[in-house]
């Protein structure tokens, strides 16, 4: 038996419906006047009647129990795996982040003993870039970008450019909503790019923490069942380098969808990987 909320309420029906045809039975209108002296009311047909359905109901809710034990233990696994993977990743951008700044320090210490001043400055400059890439990285592993929400003209109104702010902000509460991030805090949010009336812009919202960038990522898929933001996507703020390296693998699983479609395909990890369909 799967488990689900469903027939969890499902079986309190049954056992509210079960309780109520005994107490009827034995004619009390109190589930504490149900005692010896009232059952012992009730005749031997309709008496092996209700065991029956009360042991048949006990049998269920034990099945039911069961499920909900084995649900609860694939949550758990579920999230551990999500921890593994979030710690995984952070691992390897610490150690990515360490190999630079080590790769730049050793440069520069190099240049420093051989006394060459033009070097020098060169090597500092080279460290200055790849602090700044690593705090650039960091600010955009806050930020997630929001595809397919109607657009408005700007005008030179400062308080209708207010107003467009704050309906981007409330569309992206609700976002927050329909995938169930509730706890997600939204720090600030604004549209990329000038107004074009053939396009559409993105949404550039930043988050307060990449955690919960992973969080709403993951829950994405949820947009397609609902009626409002069928048609909207996220992505997380790349790079004009990991736009186009992302370009070329989804024209890639394009290509791969074409030749053979009894396949699902997806990205993950900077691969096109696929699964057979259900």
């Amino acid at each position: 038996m799967d488990f689900s909320v469903e027939l969890l309420h499902s079986t309190e029906k049954k056992l509210n419906a079960e309780i109520s045809r005994l107490m009827k039975a034995v004619k009390v209108s109190t589930v504490s006047d149900l005692n010896s002296n009232t059952l012992g009311k009730l005749q031997k047909a309709p008496s092996n009647d209700f065991l029956n359905a009360f042991v048949a109901l006990l049998e269920s809710n034990m099945s039911l129990c069961k499920a909900a034990a084995s649900s609860i233990d694939e949550m758990k696994s579920k999230v551990l795996d999500t921890q593994n993977q979030l710690i995984h990743r952070q691992q390897d951008e610490l150690a990515k982040v360490k190999d630079t700044v080590q790769t730049e320090m050793k440069s520069w210490a190099d240049v420093a003993r051989k006394n060459d001043k033009q070097n020098r400055q060169l090597t500092a400059k080279s460290v200055k870039e790849a602090v700044k890439a690593v705090s650039e990285e960091e600010e955009r592993s806050k930020n997630i970008i929001v595809y397919g929400v109607t657009d408005e003209e700007e005008t030179e109104t400062d308080w209708e450019g207010v107003l467009k702010i704050d309906r981007a902000s409330e569309t992206v509460k609700s976002i927050c909503e329909v995938t169930d991030c509730l706890n997600v805090e939204v720090q600030s949010c604004s549209r990329i790019g000038m107004w074009k009336s053939d396009k559409i812009r993105p949404i550039k919202v930043q988050l307060r923490t990449s955690s919960d960038v992973d969080l709403l990522l993951r829950r994405a898929c949820k947009l397609k069942s609902s009626e409002e933001f069928s048609g909207v996507y996220l992505a997380p703020d790349r790079t004009p380098e990991q736009r186009a390296a992302r370009n070329k693998l989804v024209q890639h699983m394009k290509e791969l969808i074409i030749k053979d479609s009894s396949k699902h395909y997806f990205i993950r990890d900077d691969k096109v990987r696929y699964t057979d369909k259900k």
